[in-house]
């Protein structure tokens, strides 16, 4: 209600400025010339006509200045609907992970001296086939760095690309400033587990445990990582090496 009032109030200040720009001469007469005995002896001269015309030039252009301002505080503080997000977006989340070009071939055992970190996601590829949209996902380098010394995975050979060997992409989560070291997968006819072991860049014996320990709520980076399986993972259930359970992502197309 306050604000239709308001609105009323500038509207009707508005149409007087704009009366005394056009014409301050009928607006004399009209406003003050009636309670003159003699309106044509007593109206002023052009100077103060010309006077009145710059006064309502000036309201005129500061009351624009007031209504324009409000008007577009209003707009900007009404929600705005979020931006569609894109096929990676809705894969794998936001920010978008970034691809390791590189064939991972999991060990067996756990190494003791790496930081283990969170698996999100998993998608499942066939050799000499995989999903479009992997073409143009971003390649993963640390600082610019493509391959940093003891980075997982080997590399898949002129003209080939790593993910059209591979059996799966898991999508893996580290600190930043540390690179994926070594994937470790064991598998039964009914359940797959993964995990994904990160550390310091450079030679194996190094200390990796204390520059990568994850904490809560840390920022975290997320690769894409194509894995080589003994087995396709068709049915069975994918599992971290702690229990927590991996989900499985469909692909979407553009």
């Amino acid at each position: 209600m306050t604000t239709w009032i308001l609105l009323g109030a500038a509207g009707l200040l508005g149409a007087i400025l704009l009366w005394g720009l056009v014409s301050p001469r009928s607006q004399w007469r009209v406003l003050v010339g009636w309670s003159t005995r003699d309106p044509d002896g007593a109206e002023p001269g052009d100077g103060v006509h010309g006077v009145t015309r710059i006064i309502s030039l000036v309201g005129l252009l500061g009351l624009l200045a007031v209504v324009g301002g409000q008007v577009w505080n209003a707009l900007a503080q009404q929600p705005r609907s979020a931006p569609e997000a894109t096929a990676m977006e809705e894969m794998w989340g936001s920010p978008v992970p970034e691809l390791v070009d590189r064939v991972v071939n999991p060990v067996g055992v756990v190494p003791a001296d790496l930081v283990p970190g969170p698996i999100v996601g998993y998608q499942t590829i066939e050799r000499g086939w995989a999903p479009d949209y992997l073409v143009a996902v971003p390649r993963w380098s640390l600082l610019g760095e493509p391959v940093p010394e003891g980075l997982i995975g080997t590399y898949p050979g002129d003209g080939f690309n790593a993910y059209g060997a591979s059996d799966v992409l898991v999508a893996a989560q580290g600190p930043l400033g540390c690179i994926p070291r070594v994937a470790v997968a064991a598998e039964t006819e009914t359940q797959l587990q993964i995990g994904v072991y990160w550390g310091r860049p450079g030679p194996s014996a190094q200390d990796h445990l204390t520059p990568c320990a994850i904490a809560d709520g840390q920022l975290l980076q997320t690769v894409l990582l194509p894995m080589r399986l003994a087995a396709p993972v068709d049915e069975r259930d994918v599992v971290t090496f702690e229990g927590a359970p991996v989900v499985p992502v469909a692909v979407v197309e553009e």
